[in-house]
């Protein structure tokens, strides 16, 4: 324990306790806020005119908060530095220690990232004083860093309000934190402290606990504090609930409802439709299955059923809220599990790159599809429908849903949108509404460098989620099989960056060495994409192609086989080519390492990140050198099975799901 000598001084107006923890790098705007509180005491112009004391707890924290907070307290010897023994976990005990050492006539519980505001406390001391107040509330300032600041929280008690008067006021305007003056006496008085046993709640508790002994309740229109949305979120308890904050959450409702019964109220008819959709809201989102046991569930419902007739009353304006209080309230608490999925939406007119891994998602999700059927037509009462039911939207393609919608989510659902390579070429990146995009997700790298620079999307707002491949599908290639090293695949030929001439030159120049050379392409034929026929370019360039093989004798050894089902026909084809001259993320060789074969790549931008290394050669010559190189099949297998299982540690599908899973973690 560290302190500079406390102030023993009966006539200290107030003491502001202020636990920290690892709060190094954002404690500043508080110690700040705090440092305008001493400028009238030491003579400056200023509202706050109070004799007051500041005590900061420390809970053991493991980076630089005490030193920091040992270097503040130098010159000021009204300041106070606490730590408790070992770490507890909460702000509770921080709290009770420094209520304990507190000898001010009123306290302030202020937490270590948020602000204190001179002005609305000075304006609350002085009415507690004047209107012998036990405790005195103001509305919030929530200060979002780096955008604005809004006034929550505001309430018109009645003239000449009762106790009773104010705790309806406050119970249906405003959250009970415990960020309010408080008589220290009446705290003493009734031995009121924060629960340390418990991490959910224990405010809402203290809160209601010290409101229902109080004699007098005072409120001023200014904000106390200030409080503080640090940019990107954080990891604190309120974000985590196992069956512990279950429990735990239920507890504090329970223990609210009891306090305010006191006095003749029931807070969930209150405000209920707040606390409780605010929970569950948060319950959805970051509930861990695998810590919440069935009795935890049990015990969960029984609350929803034994207060069944006040929470039927309420109107639950989010659905699935709505929905889950429905199921507990049911006593039917095995179908919680599917009722507390996360809603996801997956939007776009193509899904095919997403589709294979939604019975996977559905494990954590509930699932629901808006397919558009081209890029900008749609069934709109549909969309709309869709869009209501859900809690995260997944849009595929950054094009025309995307934009649609990103003009209708809401503040409480979280929109991400992938994009692969073809929208670098389209307008929809300049028309989206930004601001209500959680997430964009590139699909390689390079293609998330090239997505900021097309569109300057604010980088933290950018994630790299890679394609996936179900590799213990495929079937496998026979490591025996000597002869596959000799066949050569493509899957899909068309349009010309996909570079088909290239492949073309390579088997004529493999077969220059070693005529058991052929090429298989899969996939549509040039015939069947009627576009080509009306492109002058891509015409010439396929009427090259036959030319060539003609003139190579090649008839016999390139075989076009239609569309084909990869995960059978992957083990067929020693070597997959990519031959393209740009790709977001070429899935058809990575197909052939599934399949324990091998893909092989000329560069295209980004390639050397996407696949193993040494799979990507120069030119064709150095592509067809290595090809012969790996005649002997001891020795292709060997970097078949390398590839093999870089798929597997990089791309399986169970990572994607994963990646997901997280990203709507870090934005929920």
């Amino acid at each position: 324990m560290m302190s500079n000598e406390m102030n023993r001084d009966d006539s200290l107006m107030l003491s502001v306790i202020v636990p920290m923890h690892n709060a190094s790098e954002k404690l500043a705007l508080c110690v700040e806020s705090l440092a305008q509180l001493d400028s009238a005491v030491f003579g400056a112009s200023s509202v706050w005119t109070y004799q007051h004391e500041v005590i900061f707890v420390d809970d053991c924290s493991t980076d630089s908060t005490f030193q920091i907070l040992t270097a503040e307290l130098l010159d000021r010897p009204n300041w106070h530095l606490l730590q408790t023994p070992v770490n507890s976990g909460s702000p509770s005990k921080p709290r009770n220690i420094g209520l304990q050492a507190a000898k001010g006539r009123y306290v302030f519980f202020l937490d270590g990232d948020d602000e204190i505001d001179p002005t609305g406390l000075a304006a609350a001391v002085t009415l507690a004083e004047a209107d012998s107040h036990d405790i005195v509330r103001g509305p919030v300032q929530v200060y979002y860093r780096g955008d604005r600041r809004i006034l929550v929280d505001r309430i018109s008690p009645p003239p000449e309000a009762t106790v009773t008067d104010m705790l309806v006021a406050i119970a249906r305007g405003q959250s009970l934190n415990c960020s309010a003056l408080w008589r220290r006496d009446l705290l003493l008085a009734n031995n009121l402290n924060f629960d340390e046993g418990v991490r959910m709640g224990e405010d809402i508790v203290f809160t209601a606990a010290a409101m229902s002994l109080a004699e007098s309740i005072g409120y001023v229109d200014t904000p106390l504090f200030h409080y503080v949305r640090q940019p990107g979120g954080g990891g604190s308890a309120m974000h985590y609930y196992s069956g512990r904050e279950l429990c735990e959450l239920v507890n504090s409702w329970q223990a609210v409802e009891d306090h305010f019964a006191t006095q003749g109220l029931s807070y969930l008819e209150l405000h209920g439709d707040r606390t409780v959709n605010y929970a569950l809201r948060l319950v959805i989102r970051h509930h861990d299955r695998d810590n919440i046991s069935e009795q935890d569930v049990e015990y969960f419902a029984d609350f929803f059923a034994k207060n069944a007739r006040t929470l039927n009353n309420i109107k639950f304006v989010d659905t699935h809220v709505a929905a889950l209080v429905a199921t507990l309230i049911s006593g039917e608490p095995g179908q919680f599990w599917e009722a507390v999925k996360p809603r996801l939406l997956i939007a776009g007119h193509d899904l095919k790159f997403i589709k294979p891994a939604i019975p996977l998602l559905r494990q954590s999700y509930q699932v629901q599809i808006d397919e558009w059927p081209t890029e900008v037509l749609h069934d709109a009462a549909l969309s709309s429908s869709r869009l209501a039911w859900a809690d995260y939207i997944w849009v595929e393609w950054l094009t025309a849903a995307s934009v649609w919608y990103a003009e209708r989510v809401t503040s409480n659902q979280r929109l991400v949108v992938r994009m692969h390579r073809y929208e670098l070429g389209r307008s929809y990146g300049d028309q989206i509404k930004r601001s209500s995009v959680s997430a964009f997700v590139a699909i390689a790298p390079h293609c998330l460098e090239d997505m900021i620079e097309r569109f300057t999307f604010d980088r933290s707002k950018v994630r790299f989620i890679p394609n996936f491949y179900f590799v213990d599908s495929y079937d496998q290639a026979k490591q025996e099989d000597a002869d596959r090293v000799f066949r050569l695949g493509m899957i899909g030929a068309v349009p010309q960056r996909k570079g088909y001439l290239k492949a073309l030159a390579l088997l004529a120049k493999l077969r220059q060495d070693d005529d058991r050379y052929s090429l298989t392409v899969l996939g549509k034929q040039v015939h069947e994409f009627p576009w080509v026929a009306n492109d002058p370019l891509e015409q010439s360039y396929f009427s090259a192609c036959e030319e060539f093989i003609r003139t190579h004798d090649l008839e016999e050894h390139v075989i076009q086989r239609g569309w084909s089902n990869t995960y059978k026909a992957a083990k067929e084809f020693g070597f997959v080519l990519s031959m393209s001259e740009h790709e977001g993320s070429h899935v058809g060789p990575g197909e052939a390492f599934c399949a324990g074969n091998q893909g092989v790549f000329l560069p295209w931008r980004g390639d050397q990140y996407v696949y193993p290394e040494g799979s990507v050669f120069p030119n064709t010559d150095a592509m067809a050198e290595f090809i012969l190189q790996m005649r002997d099949v001891s020795a292709f297998n060997e970097v078949a099975r390398a590839g093999q299982i870089y798929m597997k540690d990089t791309y399986d599908v169970s990572l994607f799901v994963d990646r997901v899973r997280n990203l709507f973690n870090s934005v929920g």
